[in-house]
């Protein structure tokens, strides 16, 4: 080798005679892994893709030049699967390091079974020289890598149907079919099932035998789910998990899946037209009719009623019902008293839809309020009589009409007429049989006035018992009316005023003893 040659060689050479130093050059080499590449179907999937940075260094001691700085990962979701976000930073990956880039993704539950190649652009920044004097030049650099994903070649399931008639507040069965959507059978399989948001499956968790389910083949489960009755409308998860065993006898784990059940409406029931013929001191009749207001059809349902006042009563409040489909109604009927104490006006009911749910769960509907009218005091009687009178020292037959005031017809009618002081009578009781609301009847009476009575209107009292349509026996309140007394034809005493009189005042203590009879 000539001079030159060597005087060449030596100034290439690390801190030659010249003294002249080579900077540092090289660069990261970005590479990605993922170790768990499979994934199921219908679900989000985390891909947790390693970053390894294998550095290569082109000159000098390599130092700073090989770890790459500020690193972003984009992954391309122009495949079957689809990335929840656009980019992960992972921050700075040295020479011979790992990091972990970990992306969301959607995979499809219609996905076919096999490998499929994900792209991944990685960026970062790196020293690509570093001088001698300390400069250094930087470069930002952008890798395309694919990764292999698979989807294996195994059963897998999803919950076709899940039907239930069981409303909040209820239990009762839940049908699932489970249908094995894969291309592998599984044997002997189970599955656990839960619910949520207010749903619970056989008091905690099912465990149901399913049994072998080939390719596109279904199986049914039959639960028990109660519904809370404060649970929200809409619906409801239930979670299954699965084992089965593969064709070699391996027990495995499915993919889990989430199904929806969406509870039965519930069961309402309204108040229609409801009437009553009240009155204070009366008895009479709340009447109307339920409503059924559906979904379903209602069997052995009962109507209780709650009277929201102190004096009004009603003794049998319990009122039982006919089945009624939806958007039927049923008509009722309760006997109702109502004191003598009370005020005429309105008055608040409750009502109550006691019924049976799924799986004979007892639910109740409201209460549904109404309002119903109790009228002033009544009298159950009017009297009219314009002639009404007998003659000093005689007696005569006093005709009066009553009339039924009530809006139901009176039976057994008795009515009793007290005298007392110048009046008697002998025959103080008349009788009739039947009347009609605003019917009306004759009754007669034989009035007697001593001799001295005063000639002017006196007056009697009369009071009825009488039988409601209801059957029961009632004494009425005492009514007022007036006999006229006039002046006798025969001013003279003798023997027939005496008599009159004498049987004037039998008659007055006859009546007497009549009058604490009845009232007693």
């Amino acid at each position: 080798m000539g001079p030159l040659g060597a005087l060449a060689q030596d100034s290439g050479a690390g801190g030659g005679a010249s003294g002249y130093v080579p900077p540092d050059r090289g660069h990261p080499d970005l590479s990605a892994n993922l170790p768990d590449n499979e994934v199921g179907t219908g679900t989000i999937e985390e891909l947790q893709f390693e970053i390894t940075n294998d550095g290569e260094i082109i000159s000098g001691s390599g130092s700073g030049v090989t770890d790459a700085q500020s690193v972003s990962v984009e992954m391309d979701d122009d495949g079957p699967f689809e990335a929840q976000m656009d980019e992960v930073s992972i921050g700075a990956v040295q020479d011979g390091g790992v990091a972990e880039a970990v992306f969301p993704v959607a995979v499809p539950d219609d996905i076919e079974s096999g490998e499929y190649e994900v792209n991944l652009d990685i960026s970062y920044t790196y020293a690509e020289k570093i001088g001698s004097d300390g400069s250094v030049d930087r470069e930002r650099e952008t890798e395309s890598v694919d990764v292999t994903v698979e989807v294996p070649d195994e059963p897998r399931f999803e919950v076709a149907d899940v039907n239930t008639d069981v409303e909040p507040g209820a239990s009762g069965d839940a049908i699932l079919e489970i249908e094995n959507t894969g291309t592998k059978a599984a044997n002997e399989t189970r599955a656990t099932i839960t619910g949520g948001g207010g749903v619970v499956v056989d008091g905690e968790a099912a465990r149901e035998v399913l049994g072998d389910i080939g390719p596109g083949e279904s199986a049914t489960a039959v639960v028990n789910v109660q519904v809370n009755k404060a649970t929200s409308s809409g619906e409801k998860p239930l979670d299954l998990e699965f084992t089965y065993r593969d064709e070699n006898g391996v027990k495995k784990e499915a993919q889990s899946v989430t199904a929806s059940l969406a509870p039965a409406d519930e069961q309402e029931f309204s108040i229609q037209n409801v009437e009553s013929d009240l009155s204070v001191g009366y008895e009479g009749d709340i009447s109307g009719q339920v409503r059924n207001d559906g979904p379903q059809t209602v069997d052995d349902a009962v109507l209780v009623v709650e009277p929201m006042s102190e004096t009004v009563f009603i003794e049998d409040t319990r009122y039982a019902l006919p089945e009624i489909a939806p958007g039927e109604t049923a008509d009722f009927t309760y006997p109702t008293d109502v004191s003598g104490e009370a005020d005429g006006g309105a008055r608040q009911l409750r009502f109550t839809v006691e019924y049976m749910g799924g799986d004979d769960t007892p639910l109740e509907d409201g209460p549904l309020s109404e309002r119903v009218i109790v009228e002033d005091r009544q009298d159950g009687f009017s009297i009219s009589g314009d002639n009404a009178s007998v003659e000093q020292g005689e007696s005569n037959e006093v005709a009066l009409e009553i009339t039924n005031e009530r809006s139901e017809t009176l039976s057994n009618i008795n009515a009793m007429l007290y005298t007392s002081g110048e009046l008697g009578t002998d025959d103080d009781e008349a009788f009739v049989d039947e009347l009609a609301p605003g019917e009306s009847a004759e009754i007669t009476f034989d009035v007697s006035a001593t001799s001295a009575a005063s000639a002017k209107t006196h007056p009697v009292e009369l009071d009825f018992q009488y039988d409601t349509e209801s059957g029961e026996t009632i004494v009425s309140d005492t009514y007022q009316h007036p006999i006229e007394v006039t002046e006798s034809e025969d001013d003279g005493g003798g023997i027939t005023g005496t008599l009159v009189g004498i049987l004037g005042a039998l008659a007055v203590a006859g009546v007497g003893i009549t009058i604490w009879w009845r009232r007693g």
